[in-house]
């Protein structure tokens, strides 16, 4: 029997886990890193939400061990009943299920020992990241090379040569399909996949993928990947009753052995519940202090089952028990999206961070033009680390290994400060939203009147790629749209978008000057508010009910799945610079005032 060591939580009790795995791995730099990554956002309105991603992996780590034995045992139960199709999925996989066990838990340990600063906000920066990673096999070199050598003619051989060129440039998703030799991740990963889930595998298979003691092949390196980033194994989902009957004995089980895969895959990257979402959802309510329904993970985990959906298909289902428990978990994980995560407070601080990072990258790349790689990027993760150096000028040599929260602060306070720094340091200096939550807003305007202050908000947020997330709007920015409507000249459409732009533009700085308050704005935007319960994989979820029917669905024994989104395009918060001693303006009037004027704009 491998020995363990006793993890001391306060959520679960004592979480243990190998020795071997202990000291190889979480006792290593590149996990350790994770005890400097806050786990949420939520300090500006909860102070005591200070957990870190360190003790939030070993919570899932923790929660993953108990969804696979409950996996396991299903498999067990459905051989010994002789169940169709599913009485053979032990057997077929037998000699694999241990394997697949490790890696599983493997990834719950590891999906985030890539992620980023300061929660979600630092991590987009990794898509457009540099590195010095090697991300193209020396076989793939070679082909490149015998193509351009053999080239017909010269212009052949020039496009050959910019192929060659462009598929060396680095990006995360390349990495990823180097390092698991499964080019899925190249094709499909930028959509279906968040950064902070990339970079997790990367630096996951970059630290640990080539020993042996946990990686054998490319084929496991790339499940443990596909279990961190939720991409399924795209031919055993819901193939049809006709392909499987065209299908050898052999092609069968292969389909059936992938589809348990995506059963396994499930566990920890799905839509509806999965073990990293539930940690968070009981462990940022523990640490908050926010009172939250009760969600009895034991009852929910021990009612893993997998389910038959036809005669051919499975997926993973919960037993009939685990409804109410399902129920909570949705209630909780609506409460915080809603509450919380959606708080202006919490949105205007991700805000204020998000554009003192763009103000840094910016300053490096200015200040060290020939840097190999950037600062939200694989070497900055690392152990070698981002090296910043401009020789022959007197800027100071920047090191960053090992990228932590506390990393930017220094930078924010120390080499790159910037207003938006200054702001969020100072609680003082900071702005005030207009109206403070969606409840707040609806209650301001009705229906029309909602549709015709989101249009004018969001032509203002509107650049030439589409809506953005958040802008900051002042004098400025009416320099900046004149200059696009000379540009424009010629284009009248495109030119009758920025006059529109403009004269909502000065209506919102108009307005500020009227109530004695700095022309000087922010509007950020998010999606309204949309239960989980209304998401149609939710509400498919299978359910087993013994003795009864196989198909049964979470719609169809829930009469509490009802949700709708009560608002069109995207709630925008404006947030505006209280007068001195913080005096704040009359919310209502000014926002009824706004709307008249945008009204009037419209006709």
């Amino acid at each position: 029997m491998k020995k363990t060591k006793k993890f001391r939580d306060p959520v679960y009790g004592y979480i243990e886990i190998n020795e071997d795995i202990v000291h190889n791995i979480i006792d290593t730099a590149t996990f350790q890193r994770l005890r400097n990554i806050r786990q949420t956002s939520y300090a500006p309105l909860y102070p005591s939400s200070l957990h870190n991603r360190f003790v939030h992996s070993l919570g899932v780590y923790y929660l993953g061990c108990l969804a696979f034995n409950a996996i396991l045992q299903s498999l067990q139960e459905n051989e010994e009943k002789g169940t169709q199709i599913l009485g053979g999925l032990n057997s077929l996989c037998k000699n694999k299920l241990v394997r697949y066990k490790e890696l599983f838990e493997l990834a719950c340990l590891l999906h985030d020992v890539g992620h980023s600063p300061f929660s979600h906000t630092g991590e987009e920066f990794y898509t457009k990241s540099k590195s010095q990673a090697i991300i193209m096999s020396e076989s793939e070199i070679e082909e490149y090379q015998k193509k351009i050598n053999k080239a017909a003619d010269i212009k052949e051989k020039e496009k050959l040569e910019k192929q060659f060129e462009e598929s060396q440039k680095y990006s995360i998703y390349k990495h990823l399909a180097y390092l698991t030799n499964d080019k899925v991740f190249r094709e499909t990963i930028s959509s279906d996949s968040s950064p902070h889930e990339i970079m997790s595998s990367i630096i996951a298979l970059e630290s640990f993928g080539h020993d042996e003691r946990y990686f054998k092949n490319d084929s496991e390196r790339s499940f443990f990947a596909r279990c961190i980033t939720g991409i399924q194994y795209n031919d055993a989902m819901e193939p049809s009753p006709k392909d499987f009957m065209e299908m050898k004995d052999e092609q069968r089980d292969n389909i059936w052995e992938r589809m348990l895969l995506n059963c396994i895959i499930q566990l920890l990257h799905s839509s509806v519940i999965d073990v990293d979402r539930l940690d968070y959802i009981i462990r940022d309510a523990n640490t908050m202090g926010y009172q939250s329904v009760s969600v009895d993970y034991e009852r929910l985990l021990s009612g893993l089952e997998i389910v038959l959906v036809d005669d051919y298909t499975f997926t993973v289902g919960f037993h009939k028990n685990a409804i109410s428990v399902i129920e909570n978990a949705v209630y909780a994980h609506d409460n915080e999206k809603k509450w919380v995560q959606s708080h202006p407070a919490i949105l205007y601080d991700s805000f204020l961070l998000q554009r003192a990072i763009i103000y840094i990258e910016d300053k490096i790349k200015e200040d060290y033009p020939q840097a190999k790689a950037t600062l939200f990027s694989y070497d900055s993760l690392t152990d070698k680390g981002s090296y910043f150096n401009t020789p022959g000028t007197n800027v100071p040599q920047l090191h960053i290994r090992y990228l932590g929260d506390a990393d930017l602060i220094f930078l924010m306070k120390n080499r790159y400060s910037s207003n938006y720094s200054e702001e969020y340091f100072s609680r003082d200096k900071r702005r005030l939203p207009v109206w403070k939550s969606e409840a707040e807003f609806m209650n301001l305007f009705d229906k029309g009147e909602r549709k015709t202050i989101i249009n004018a908000l969001e032509k203002v947020l509107t650049n030439g790629s589409g809506v953005v997330d958040s802008v900051e709007v002042n004098d400025e920015t009416i320099s900046a749209i004149k200059k696009d409507i000379d540009e424009s000249k010629g284009y009248s459409i495109r030119a009758e978008v920025f006059q529109k732009k403009l004269e909502f533009v000065n209506i919102l700085l108009d307005t500020c000057a009227k109530y004695g308050v700095e022309r000087n704005i922010a509007l950020l935007s998010k999606s309204f508010f949309k239960s989980n319960f209304s998401k149609e994989t939710m509400r498919n979820l299978p359910m087993l009910f013994p003795g009864g029917k196989t198909k049964s669905r979470l719609k169809d024994v829930s009469p509490t799945l009802f949700s709708e989104q009560i608002g069109e395009g995207k709630l925008v918060y404006l947030f505006y610079y209280p007068r001195e001693n913080r005096g704040k303006i009359d919310s209502h009037r000014f926002a009824r005032e706004l709307l008249s004027l945008f009204k009037n704009s419209m006709q």
